[in-house]
């Protein structure tokens, strides 16, 4: 059996149960089902053959999962901690040797009239607190934006060098009996909100994806799955700036598994997988 497996509060904050009538329609009703759960739970329903299909960044949950010793797409939860924090992830990835847009929210005295910068929370994901208003031209800008995010939102927030150019993501998906990373890359026009993902733009149908073959970027996405010693699947976002280079801008280890969101994409559009294949490459990375 097939287990998705997910808290009651993330339930009801990110409404899990509406993408999983998918899950079942792909995998079959009776191969798969749905588990809310307290945080404290035991799982005492997971049995050695079934397969844990992690939908929750809770730790005891993720702790609890490990330990029954069923295959599942949970990570270490140390690997969750990191990447929820970008300011965490832009350490790492210097550590890394990897180029990513430089921050400022420690040195603000040192901005610059002339210069462009980008203001988003400093947790979080799917592009929550983003809007068109993030990118900042001016100092007085980034200081009225971090007001906001603090005083509307309740959370601290990044600055970084905004990157002028557009987005893209590549979804990495290990296949746990070959260990072979398998990378489908896409760029995601964004046209109509200044070519950045604003929640309203993923939500509202107003970007169109391609897919897009590029051994720079893949290579990039396969060194950050294996520097953060991943076993399962990630998707990580990139902005690709005027000059051609990549940067890394998110780490996403509980990517969408929805019919629409950017994994199945993806698959869809790099290798012509269908949303059945793309799940079992998913299931597949269960280690």
């Amino acid at each position: 059996m097939i287990w998705s497996i997910t808290s009651k509060e993330e339930m009801e904050s990110y409404g899990i149960s509406s993408v999983f009538k998918y899950y079942r329609e792909a995998l079959g009703k009776d191969n798969v089902k749905l588990a809310v759960v307290n945080e404290n739970d035991n799982l005492d329903f997971l049995q050695k053959k079934d397969v844990a299909l992690l939908r929750t960044a809770s730790e005891s949950l993720i702790k609890a999962i490990r330990a029954k010793g069923v295959k599942t797409t949970s990570e270490d939860f140390s690997k969750y901690e990191l990447v929820k924090d970008k300011e965490k992830v832009f350490r790492f990835l210097c550590c890394c040797g990897i180029r990513a847009p430089k921050q400022y929210q420690n040195h603000l005295s040192s901005l610059q009239e002339g210069k462009s910068y980008f203001v988003k929370p400093r947790y979080g994901s799917d592009s929550f607190g983003i809007s068109e208003k993030s990118i900042c031209r001016t100092p007085k800008k980034v200081i009225e934006q971090m007001r906001y995010i603090k005083e509307e939102l309740g959370m601290e927030s990044i600055v970084e060098e905004y990157i002028a150019g557009s987005d893209c993501t590549v979804t990495c998906i290990n296949n746990c009996t070959t260990n072979e990373l398998l990378l489908c890359s896409i760029s995601i026009d964004c046209n109509e909100t200044n070519g950045i993902q604003t929640r309203d733009c993923k939500v509202g149908f107003k970007e169109c994806c391609s897919a897009i073959n590029d051994v720079e970027l893949n290579r990039l996405a396969s060194e950050i799955f294996h520097y953060l010693e991943l076993k399962s699947h990630a998707r990580i976002d990139f902005r690709k700036g005027i000059d051609g280079r990549y940067y890394p801008i998110d780490i996403n280890l509980l990517p969408g598994l929805g019919p629409l969101d950017h994994l199945s994409k993806s698959l869809l559009l790099c290798k012509n997988m269908s949303y059945i294949d793309a799940l079992k490459a998913v299931i597949a990375s269960a280690s």
